[in-house]
Parts: structure tokens; C-alpha cells; sequence
């Protein structure tokens, strides 16, 4: 279900994987009358979700926010962009968090972590956003289906100070940086699977 939510949208410009997107991957839809007409949306939205390929894109306008629906889509591995257009107009991207390593597809890269050469399947992991404890719930979640010589890159707005010793415990390594204010990014792998 949608619902009111305070604005949390980022302030930065749109992320690198949806820039230059075509026209024909976007899947538009917009909720703004339902709400209105005070019909539920959350049919409709999924409906459209569930209709989209690998590389589309859902475009969603709304009257708001819809917060809960970033936990919703979160755990079918989609990552969201929010652009507040007006005080009751918001377009909110969401796109798949995950990439796999391929000779077409580059794993991210960044002034202080790049990707080790040979790397396997990289996914990534984007939390910002979520409230606590969501954001840790998620990662080691994630950590439970990463395989021998794959990664886990996870974005975050800070750095996850309890989530750090979780790793240590459960035998990952991981590695941070700060690309750019507000972007934190924690590379995680099995040790002993080398960086």
C-alpha cells in the first residue's frame, strides 16, 4: 500500500544507470488521479512491475513520496531515484539494483574501489533510503545468496557502523569508499575468494 510519507528524496542529480536510458525502456505510469479519485494504486503498480524485462524501467508519478513501496520493490531487487517535481508531484525511477558481470556489462567502478580483474557476478545493493534495521536486514540477505568469487556492492548514505562487525563474524571482507557526499559504498566478498 502507498502512503503520505515525509520527503527524503535525494537532492543529487539522476544515477549513473539511468542516464541516457532510451525512451522505449521507460514504463510509465501514473497514479496521481487514482490517489485523488482515492483509489488504490498498489494493483495497478504491481501489475506493472511484474510486466517489465530485465532492462525496463518503471517510471512512477505519484502525489507523493511512496516510501513504503521502496521496501516492497527493495526486496524484488529494485533500486529507485525520486525527483520531487512539486510540493504534490513525484517521478520515481525504479530500476534493478543487480548487474552481472558479463563482457558487455562493467562492474562499477570508483576512485578507491574498482573491480578486481576476473571478477564474477557483481551485484549491486542500493539501501539508501530504507529505515533502520532495513538497510542490515537487506545486506545480509543478500550476503546469504553470494556465491564463491562473487561481490556485493552496497550503497548506503553512511557508513554502516553496526553492520562492519556482522561482516567480520560471518567471514566477508569488505572495503568502503566515499565517491561522492552522501554516497557510501561498501564492497563486500568471501574472504579467502581474494579482493
Amino acid at each position: 500500500m502507498i502512503a503520505e510519507g515525509a520527503a527524503s528524496a535525494s537532492d543529487e542529480g539522476r544515477p549513473a544507470a539511468l542516464a541516457d536510458v532510451p525512451e522505449e525502456r521507460l514504463v510509465p505510469i501514473d497514479v496521481r488521479e487514482d490517489i485523488r479519485q482515492d483509489r488504490e494504486p498498489f494493483r495497478r503498480i504491481m501489475a506493472a512491475v511484474n510486466g517489465l524485462h530485465d532492462d525496463q524501467i518503471l517510471v512512477l508519478r505519484a502525489p507523493f513520496e511512496p516510501l513504503p513501496l521502496y521496501a516492497v520493490l527493495s526486496k524484488r531487487g529494485f533500486a529507485h531515484w525520486a525527483e520531487r517535481r512539486s510540493s504534490e508531484d513525484w517521478s520515481v525511477w525504479f530500476y534493478r539494483s543487480s548487474l552481472r558481470a558479463d563482457p558487455d556489462v562493467a562492474a562499477p567502478t570508483g576512485p578507491n574501489l574498482a573491480p578486481p580483474a576476473g571478477v564474477g557476478a557483481w551485484t549491486i545493493l542500493d539501501v539508501r533510503g530504507l529505515e533502520p534495521p532495513e538497510p542490515m536486514v537487506h545486506v545480509l540477505e543478500a550476503l546469504e545468496r553470494l556465491g564463491p568469487g562473487e561481490r556485493l556492492e552496497v550503497r548506503h548514505e553512511r557508513k554502516p557502523l553496526f553492520l562492519y562487525p556482522q561482516l567480520d563474524e560471518r567471514g566477508f571482507a569488505h572495503e568502503t569508499d566515499e565517491p561522492e557526499p552522501g554516497m557510501v559504498r561498501i564492497l563486500i566478498w568471501r574472504r579467502g575468494a581474494g579482493k
